[in-house]
């Protein structure tokens, strides 16, 4: 039930800052650019993986994501979120969420925007009850061509563990990119990663890296074969909780 209202929570939060972003303009040029009058509708994708075992013992392992982009002109809004749950005959041994939302303005050279994100992690063995952070800052378009793409992005903000001991704001750095790259009509890899490093101290740090081989089953029906891999670092963890947390399968994703 926890890790359900964690959900809701997320996409809630998501949802309210979204809206309160689009309020925002970022424009610098020198006149204010506004968003296109029709913008595209929402696109993204739904994947769910399931693996299970019964006889002289049980397993049972479910992974579901949710990707949703929504593109004008100028804005970009990517919202991600993770569910990850296993279990055996003897205990559940994992349950755990990973949200995120994003916003990317486009300044007045396109290869330039400024971005706002908010991330919500809850994990029902952490010693914490769940992490929220929020940061903004800059982005750069390396390169943007039909088979690949290379973003970079840096900035600052702010992380909180929730329910642990002294819990409190931790100041820290941004930094991270997206690549992809389309092989070929059939087949697609992907990685993203960020690094927050404590403003004060950079060997306190945290690391988010997703990536990811995507292979297309049906291009008329929109469905594909994903494996991927999500790693979550945090080099001084609350006493008690391990360092790394690897969440890794595969999936039949449905586009939308």
């Amino acid at each position: 039930m926890k890790s359900l209202v964690s959900v809701f929570v997320f996409f809630l939060v998501a949802t309210v800052t979204s809206a309160a972003l689009a309020q925002i303009d970022f424009g610098l040029a020198e006149g204010v650019v506004q968003d296109a009058a029709d913008p595209t509708p929402w696109s993204g994708s739904f994947a769910a993986g399931l693996n299970g075992k019964t006889g002289n013992s049980q397993n049972l392992d479910i992974n579901i994501t949710m990707i949703a982009d929504r593109e004008t002109d100028f804005n970009k809004t990517s919202l991600l979120a993770s569910y990850f749950y296993s279990a055996n005959d003897v205990a559940t041994v994992t349950d755990r969420f990973f949200g995120q939302a994003r916003r990317e303005r486009d300044l007045a050279n396109d290869r330039w925007c400024v971005f706002a994100q908010a991330q919500y992690e809850w994990d029902r063995f952490k010693s914490f009850d769940y992490r929220l952070a929020l940061h903004g800052g800059l982005c750069f378009n390396v390169f943007e061509l039909e088979d690949r793409f290379l973003k970079l992005r840096f900035g600052g903000g702010a992380s909180r563990e929730f329910g642990s001991v002294g819990a409190e704001w931790l100041p820290e750095l941004q930094f991270g990119g997206d690549w992809e790259r389309q092989v070929n009509e059939n087949v697609k890899l992907y990685a993203t990663t960020d690094y927050y490093p404590n403003v004060s101290d950079f060997s306190d740090y945290r690391l988010v890296t997703n990536g990811g081989l995507e292979f297309v089953l049906d291009a008329v029906r929109n469905i594909n074969f994903r494996m991927f891999a999500l790693h979550r670092y945090d080099s001084t963890p609350v006493a008690g909780d391990q360092n790394s947390d690897l969440d890794y399968g595969m999936a039949v994703v449905l586009g939308f």
